[in-house]
């Protein structure tokens, strides 16, 4: 997630090509579907980093499906595969120039909601259905209002950097903490995968050397892969992982599955659960907008370089596509997590490809369809490639939430510029990771408007005062 309210940030280019990219498509209403091998163009490169880096790390939710909601290993599979191909597939249909993917900060918040407020059973299926739901309505809303990037502008910056700490916190808790347990049993491979992931992903001796060493460089593109390789081989050193292998066609219980996570089958959520869910869905629909904004402006930097393939970005329109892909999802895969516009580290990979030139990758479309296997995950229906990957999926959880512990950190904290605005916003976020959702908000709105000053009219107040006030002088 980027700040939303950057001055020179560029949230609409539809003003410079409208629905118009050399990419090719079929219109329809405001959206673009490509067809495979006929307007994306097949890019081999990403295609294999799709195939081992993308299918990889989307089965760190069979854990959780598994742990947290009472599927069992095939049935968890089985809703992946049915959550992967909704996203997959909603970028051929409507063509968004952006690498769909999870939520990833708002993933740890959503598990602590359901996990600490619901039974296991039925019911965290259905509050999943109504955050999705819930979510859809509020893109649809405020695209079709025009009320998208007025709001976000009006949130107060500690609002925004809290609900990140929130995310941060959470997950912390949930690796370090609530799930310690898988340092006990797998000590080494766990620790190991942890300072793998940290040191491509976030050391900047490492990132200094990238510039200077190519394969270093393209190690650190493959993202959580390296420290999966890492834990997977102490793991097997120490006795602590064990393979496998089983070979053939896994033919997923689909039928079974949906029996137990959709809403035809379940029921519905009562009314009473979206007004639950309503504040969660409001954050995650933050966590939206930011992740748009970061998309767009990685578009935006590599443009220059590629004015043969202009690309069209719009926040309504991209919103209309994730509100109809989420209610989609909610009916046939009500995984909340995957109800994101953005892939980050995925996107900003397929960008750098595509910023070297033609050669290098036709258009961004190809490179992102080429990515997501055109639509189709038909690696979840390969045993050998998902029992390679079972013994480690616990590890990779871990992996996942400690990186977005991290990531989450590093972009709230230059989000805030005044002491009192960062401890409001780590306040805010410890409210979040701790509490139901809607104590936390009670205690956002106390402190960014009494003690943050975060309301109109004593902003005015203040500037047009030549002293500043107490609130003002805090905050310095």
């Amino acid at each position: 997630m980027d700040q939303t309210n950057s001055p020179g940030s560029r949230l609409d280019t539809s003003h410079q090509k409208p629905g118009q990219s050399k990419s090719g498509g079929w219109r329809w209403g405001p959206f673009t579907f490509r067809v495979p091998f006929l307007h994306l163009k097949f890019v081999p490169s990403q295609f294999i980093q799709g195939l081992v880096v993308a299918s990889g790390t989307s089965l760190i939710m069979a854990p959780v499906m598994i742990g947290y909601f009472g599927l069992s290993f095939e049935e968890s599979l089985a809703l992946l595969l049915l959550a992967n191909t909704v996203l997959c597939a909603s970028f051929v249909v409507f063509g968004e120039p952006f690498a769909p993917g999870m939520l990833t900060p708002a993933f740890p918040l959503v598990l602590t909601f359901i996990v600490s407020g619901y039974p296991e059973g039925p019911e965290r299926f259905q509050v999943m259905t109504a955050l999705s739901l819930s979510l859809a309505a509020i893109a649809l809303v405020f695209s079709l209002s025009g009320l998208s990037k007025r709001m976000m502008r009006a949130l107060p910056v500690a609002l925004k950097a809290g609900i990140i700490f929130g995310a941060a916190i959470s997950a912390l808790d949930r690796v370090f903490i609530k799930d310690v347990a898988l340092f006990e049993t797998h000590t080494f491979s766990a620790i190991t995968a942890l300072l793998v992931a940290l040191l491509f992903t976030f050391s900047a001796p490492v990132q200094n050397l990238r510039t200077r060493y190519k394969w270093l460089d393209s190690v650190c593109c493959l993202g959580l892969l390296p420290g999966f390789v890492a834990a997977a081989v102490v793991g097997v050193l120490v006795g602590e992982i064990q393979f496998d292998i089983r070979w053939g066609l896994f033919l997923p219980p689909v039928a079974e599955t949906l029996a137990k996570v959709s809403p035809l089958s379940i029921g519905w959520p009562p009314v009473s659960m979206y007004l639950e869910v309503l504040p969660l869905a409001f954050v995650a629909y933050v966590i939206l907008f930011g992740d748009f904004v970061t998309g767009t402006e990685m578009i935006h930097s590599a443009q220059s370089a590629r004015e043969d393939d202009p690309v069209d970005t719009n926040f309504e329109r991209s919103e209309i596509a994730v509100a109809l892909r989420n209610a989609v999802s909610a009916v046939f895969a009500p995984l909340f997590p995957y109800q994101g516009v953005l892939w980050t580290g995925v996107h900003a990979v397929v960008i750098q490809t595509w910023r070297r030139g033609r050669d290098k990758m036709r258009n961004l479309h190809s490179g992102i369809g080429s990515y997501y296997g055109f639509g189709l995950p038909l690696i979840y229906l390969c045993w050998p490639w998902i029992s390679l990957i079972k013994p480690i999926m616990a590890i990779a959880l871990m992996l996942t939430l400690a990186l977005t512990a991290f990531a989450c950190i590093m972009v709230a904290a230059p989000l805030v510029k005044k002491p009192l605005e960062m401890v409001c916003a780590l306040v805010i976020g410890f409210m979040l990771a701790m509490f139901d959702v809607w104590t936390a908000l009670g205690a956002a709105v106390f402190l960014l408007v009494f003690i943050n000053g975060n309301l109109p009219r004593w902003q005015k107040k203040a500037e047009s005062s030549e002293q500043p006030s107490q609130v003002a002088s805090a905050g310095d």
